[in-house]
């Protein structure tokens, strides 16, 4: 990038720290190149051979139906040699390695190759593809969505044999929540005085967007040239109030560096030997770590020379700006320091890493002291500073919260827009009545009421029949809900009215309502966070439930299942027939062509029709009463149309299966959404998953089969100490697979 140009609402200096910003990202620019090359999953075609790698699968699994004259799908592999010279050649196998990596091949009914030999041919076709000039996307099964790709029953064979665990050499984003941490204390480290709330708040330069599976994945991200933009700027601003700090008397309190305030105070006349020295302890002050004996050099050359060209406050200020510009101010580096195949993390990259896998902070005085000391060498030793950070009730750990808010997807709850005349009917008349931020903080608290206990915490969050009513969100409090207020209103706004109608739960008013309570729920009318309105509304339509989304997350989140893209071609809409009830119109997924997907997930979601989109427990559907409302006594004479919609109550049918599950224990009718509940809750198989979703999430990508060990030892961590969350992430964190880092897959 260009960083000498002006750029809109920027007014950047000119000299030689910003020329020194360009020359400074050139190592991480190397460092991103050099692990697109080190990191290459191309084998060599010559690796193995067609006759062994591809041949063998074709011929046992594949010629059957895609030999002789009449082939399936119009796709023969007859005659195939493995001759990639031919361009009919290359789009066949182009369409087959698709197909072995999607495990759409065979099909289902079919005997299935192993994922040995799986690997084994996609290896082959990728290499030998990419040889020819063909251009692959190699990034597509890095996604969340496509964890569940690799099988389960291999994951968690003991009998697997594997190759010695690790995670690719890599960048990883840090999360903007690690950035805005850093910037507040350092503003309330040094007392900088700025304003750092409301519009002042310096807000991370990048924003992960809200989607269906885990936002913050290593392959995910990458810092682009506007992020740098808002970076620089930043920095600027935080690097004027430091040179301020450090050019008037020694504060009697907070962060102060007083190598930087010799130079700062010496200005014109500080020297070369002054400006050496400022280098470590700043380094120290604002990293919690000493510079590297390169980086030591570098910085020193610029201060001398900036010092002496434009004197000792500007040369700090420029300083100041190239450390807030760091890479480790975006990344998480994590490559080989050795260039080894295999190598542990160096331990102050190891420290990094389980900062911010836990918290949105640097690593603290005793994991900088453990990286140090040589105590994170060994995977007992990195375990034990996981527990200390997890069991010290001064340490914050969002970012535990923060799975489970992405793993259930409840947070979605307040963007699914609800309409002035869909509230009337359920009795609120103004928009505003209508706030299920309520429910996201109340589901927010149970989780962590849950992670407190530590106790079987996957079966506790699906099947509790308890929950916080009416917590304080984030965006009110010291309002509408502090006590002062609840004590001079004793009657509830109609949004807190019907959050409490939802919820059935024993509440009148503000005087015998307690934020801090957890209230039990109608047990026949609730079990667990999917029958928690957070989870019922964010998994609804805007007008309607969603059946189909439900039982998809089920099906992926739950049972570990794959779920298909739907297809361009297809026009995913169900009929606009409001007279008719939810399971009537999704009739329409039956169709031939549709019901091969839906079949996995509608008959899982039809049981929530137990709930309406707005998370209340119901006995009936109401839907529009054609006749009624279309009848002359509805209809005005002058225009014809219907005065107003009239509706009916239809009677509910809750029922619905468990179908082609990999535990086939699973597989059967089920009555209700409870039913379905307590079979998924008493499930191994489900655990399992469950172990896979968190796996991702703290590792920061998808599992492979060389992560069997791991999700073995992981999963038995967490049964053997009765199902706790602590113990679940100390195994993960203290795996292979998350300590060391290789340069080839």
């Amino acid at each position: 990038m260009d960083v000498r140009r002006e750029d809109r609402g920027l007014k950047r200096p000119t000299h030689s720290a910003f020329r020194f910003i360009g020359a400074g990202f050139l190592p991480l620019a190397s460092i991103i190149g050099g692990l697109a090359v080190a990191t290459s999953c191309f084998a060599k075609p010559n690796a193995e051979t067609f006759s062994v790698a591809v041949a063998p699968l074709v011929e046992r699994y594949c010629a059957d139906c895609h030999g002789g004259k009449e082939p399936e799908g119009a796709l023969s592999l007859d005659g195939l040699t493995g001759n990639l010279s031919k361009p009919d050649e290359l789009r066949v196998w182009q369409s087959v390695l698709d197909r072995i990596e999607s495990h759409d091949m065979p099909p289902a009914d079919s005997e299935q190759p192993s994922e040995a030999e799986r690997q084994r041919a996609g290896r082959w076709l990728t290499a030998t593809l990419t040889a020819a000039g063909i251009t692959l996307d190699e990034g597509k099964w890095l996604a969340p969505a496509k964890g569940n790709y690799v099988d389960h029953t291999a994951l968690f064979s003991s009998a697997q044999p594997l190759d010695p665990s690790g995670t690719r050499a890599r960048l990883w984003r840090l999360q903007g929540g690690a950035y805005e941490r850093f910037v507040d204390d350092l503003i309330k480290g040094f007392s900088l005085g700025l304003r750092n709330y409301s519009e002042h708040k310096f807000v991370a330069p990048w924003n992960f967007t809200p989607q269906r599976d885990f936002a913050d994945y290593s392959s995910a991200h990458r810092v682009g040239e506007a992020e740098i933009d808002f970076l620089i700027r930043n920095a600027t601003i935080l690097s004027e109030a430091l040179v301020k700090r450090h050019s008037g008397n020694v504060p009697s309190s907070g962060g102060y560096v007083k190598e930087i305030a010799a130079i700062c105070k010496a200005d014109k006349a500080a020297t070369a030997d002054q400006a050496a020295a400022a280098v470590e302890p700043t380094f120290e002050a604002i990293f919690r770590r000493p510079p590297s004996a390169a980086e030591e050099e570098r910085y020193a050359a610029f201060l001398r020379h900036t010092v002496a060209d434009i004197g000792g406050a500007e040369a700090a200020k420029q300083f100041f700006i190239l450390l807030l510009c760091q890479p480790e101010m975006l990344y998480r580096i994590e490559v080989p320091s050795h260039g080894s195949p295999r190598e542990l993390l160096a331990a102050a990259a190891l420290a990094r890493s389980i900062a911010f896998t836990l918290t949105d902070a640097l690593p603290d005085e005793p994991l900088v002291e453990a990286a140090a000391t040589g105590k994170l060498g060994t995977s007992a030793g990195v375990a034990t500073e996981v527990r200390r950070i997890l069991e010290d009730p001064q340490t914050a750990t969002p970012r535990i919260l923060r799975f489970f808010r992405e793993y259930f997807g409840y947070p979605q709850a307040p963007g699914v827009f609800k309409d002035r005349v869909t509230l009337q009917r359920i009795g609120i008349r103004e928009p505003v009545g209508w706030n299920p931020t309520f429910f996201v903080s109340d589901a927010d608290k149970l989780v962590q009421a849950v992670l407190a206990e530590d106790r079987e915490v996957l079966r506790t969050l699906l099947t509790t029949t308890k929950t916080y009513a009416m917590t304080v969100p984030p965006d009110r409090q010291n309002h509408s809900l502090a006590d002062s207020y609840r004590l001079k209103k004793p009657n509830f706004e109609a949004d807190e009215r019907s959050a409490v109608a939802i919820y059935e739960v024993p509440i009148k008013d503000r005087t015998d309502w307690d934020p801090n309570r957890m209230y039990d729920l109608p047990p026949e009318h609730r079990m667990g966070l999917l029958t928690h309105p957070a989870w019922l509304v964010a998994q609804s339509g805007n007008f309607d439930n969603h059946a189909i989304h439900r039982g998809r997350w089920i099906r992926e989140k739950l049972l570990g299942g794959r779920v298909p893209d739907v297809p361009i071609t297809v026009n995913a809409m169900l009929p606009d027939e409001p007279h008719r009830t939810l399971r009537d119109r999704m009739q329409a997924t039956r169709a031939d062509y549709c019901w091969n997907c839906h079949k996995i997930m509608d008959p899982l979601g039809l049981p929530f029709e137990q709930f309406d989109h707005f998370g209340r427990f119901r006995t009936t559907e109401q839907v529009v009463d054609k006749e009624a409302t279309e009848s002359p006594k509805n209809v005005d004479r002058k225009t014809g149309a219907p005065q107003r919609t009239l509706y009916k109550d239809l009677p509910l049918d809750t029922t619905g299966r468990v179908t082609d599950a990999i535990d086939p224990s699973l597989d059967g009718p089920v009555q209700d959404p409870f039913e379905l509940i307590r079979r998924l809750a008493d499930s191994e198989h489900v655990e399992q998953v469950f172990v896979r979703h968190a796996f991702r999430y703290f590792l920061g990508r998808n599992e492979t089969l060389a992560d069997g060990p791991t999700l073995v030892a992981a999963h038995r961590a967490y049964r053997d100490s009765g199902g706790s969350m602590k113990a679940l992430i100390m195994s993960l964190l203290s795996s292979d697979a998350f300590l060391y880092r290789t340069l080839e897959d």
